[in-house]
């Protein structure tokens, strides 16, 4: 069952329905689900349509592999093209819509000199006739990115161009519908918004038994996905587990990056760290008010999973093939998980003001993140965790995963606390999101429920 993506779908759907010649490229993360989503749009599309994942073998090769392709969507076993722009020539020429999906574009990419590929697509794509669409998708995210730049010869060639991202807590959360409302924050936290990932949870197991399964048993098919897929890709980079299992740790800034693992100041790091960052394994990060102040950037590890994986089953593989995955849980996992989660959440607030944002139920956004205060006179700087800005100012609004409703007094000394640092700050109000409700009502402070997180309003 396919879920999620709606705007993605509408965009795709309005261009291959139209009957004018259309590129559209769609690239993102293994597993993200770029496949599933053009078979979701072209399902009920009145045309013929040509799927073909492009292999490491060669360019005659894979020119006869989509040859047959052809022959088999004709039914003629007769049809034969010299070249992709002949084959292409030949699809121009039929009377019906044709739709061609080269999946793993970047693999095709990868079998020629630099631009000898997007250079003979430039030009089938400059001279297909209107009843033709091309769809790219790619999950080498740097080589794909490259058809978008200026010296490319497939830059501006595209009508579409989608980078599919893992889902954010709601569009996860519809994998596990049916679960209690902790339950979809505490899975999100740990397993991420890979759709792929998401189909493996099983619902009738807890937190526990699903990370015991899936996470600390070396058979499962997520670990097999992230140790043979993921691992296996970031192998080719130097120092990329030194650097995520340090980000997994809470080495944010590049100076505490640089000491942990132990590189020198010589432009090493900065290289390793934007190669992680083309592969959106992590990404950069700053408070809202500090966007070009360097001291204040930070890294981060992106994907959820990709987190817990790295902070607590990368390194300790061999104690829990010692002790087994029940108990490892019981006490590596257990006594520090709330804390992990806990994060998690603040994040999770984040995408939900920014979902609120794309759909009209919160207006006049201009900036979603944190904010960075400095005290000096009290020897005091820190970080708001969840910050809106407006035109009208900012509002601040403190994120508590407590197991019990947030009362009246903590809230009023939470916004004592707000204002005296906040004194320089044009403060538009205060917020509250509690995981468990409040035991009060109020028309000073914004209160927001967990509950209203996943409102159906946000679908």
């Amino acid at each position: 069952m396919f879920l999620g993506r709606k705007s993605e779908l509408k965009q795709i759907k309005s261009l291959i329905n139209s009957y004018k010649k259309q590129a559209l490229m769609i690239y993102g993360k293994r597993r993200v689900g770029k496949s599933a989503l053009i078979i979701e749009a072209l399902k009920d599309c009145n045309c013929k349509v040509i799927y073909y994942e492009c292999l490491i073998t060669s360019i005659a090769e894979n020119l006869r592999n989509l040859e047959k392709r052809v022959q088999d969507i004709f039914t003629n076993k007769y049809l034969h093209f010299e070249s992709f722009k002949e084959l292409f020539d030949f699809l121009g020429s039929c009377k019906e819509k044709v739709v061609v999906v080269l999946d793993e574009y970047s693999y095709l990419k990868k079998l020629a000199a630099e631009n000898y590929v997007d250079s003979m697509f430039q030009s089938i794509i400059d001279q297909m006739h209107d009843n033709l669409s091309l769809v790219l998708l790619g999950s080498y995210v740097g080589i794909m990115k490259e058809l978008l730049e200026k010296e490319n010869p497939l830059f501006g060639r595209f009508s579409l161009v989608i980078n599919l991202k893992p889902f954010d807590y709601y569009d996860a959360s519809l994998f596990y519908n049916k679960f209690k409302l902790q339950q979809k924050i505490d899975f999100y936290s740990v397993f991420g918004g890979s759709p792929f990932v998401c189909s493996f949870i099983e619902k009738k197991y807890t937190l526990e038994k699903n990370i015991i399964n899936l996470l600390l048993n070396p058979d499962s098919v997520l670990r097999i996905y992230l140790e043979n897929i993921l691992l296996a890709e970031l192998s080719k980079l130097s120092n990329a587990n030194l650097i995520l299992s340090a980000l997994s740790n809470g080495k944010k800034r590049y100076s505490d990056l640089e000491s942990s693992i132990g590189i020198k100041t010589n432009g090493n790091l900065d290289k390793q760290l934007k190669n992680l960052s083309d592969m959106e394994i992590i990404g950069k990060v700053f408070p809202i008010n500090k966007r070009d102040d360097k001291k204040k950037t930070f890294y981060e590890i992106s994907d959820n999973l990709v987190r817990f994986y790295y902070l607590y089953v990368f390194k300790n593989q061999d104690i829990i093939a010692k002790i087994g995955g029940k108990t490892f849980f019981k006490e590596y996992i257990e006594p520090t998980l709330a804390t992990f989660i806990s994060h998690r959440f603040e994040d999770i607030v984040r995408e939900f003001f920014s979902r609120c944002s794309r759909m009209g139920l919160e207006e006049k956004i201009q900036d979603i993140g944190t904010y960075w205060y400095d005290l000096p006179m009290e020897h005091k700087n820190g970080e708001f965790d969840c910050v809106v800005k407006r035109d009208t100012g900012y509002s601040v609004y403190e994120v508590k995963y407590y197991q019990k409703p947030l009362t009246k007094k903590e809230a009023d000394n939470e916004f004592k606390q707000v204002k005296a640092i906040t004194t320089d700050m044009l403060l538009d109000k205060v917020g509250f999101i509690a995981l468990s409700g409040f035991d009060f009502t109020s028309k000073n402070y914004k209160l927001i429920s967990a509950e209203e997180l996943y409102d159906s309003r946000l679908e």
